[in-house]
């Protein structure tokens, strides 16, 4: 986070986490979902 916060040139730790911290969430659940389909494909 730290370096995100360096080269975005944003001054505030809190504001960089809050913004990237909800966008790796969602890629997160995303995989997590894609995973899912593959498992579901490879029982059928």
């Amino acid at each position: 986070m730290k370096y995100i916060q360096e080269r975005l040139g944003q001054k505030s730790m809190e504001i960089t986490s809050d913004v990237y911290s909800h966008i790796s969430k969602k890629l997160e659940q995303n995989t997590l979902d894609k995973y899912e389909d593959y498992k579901n494909r490879m029982r059928e």
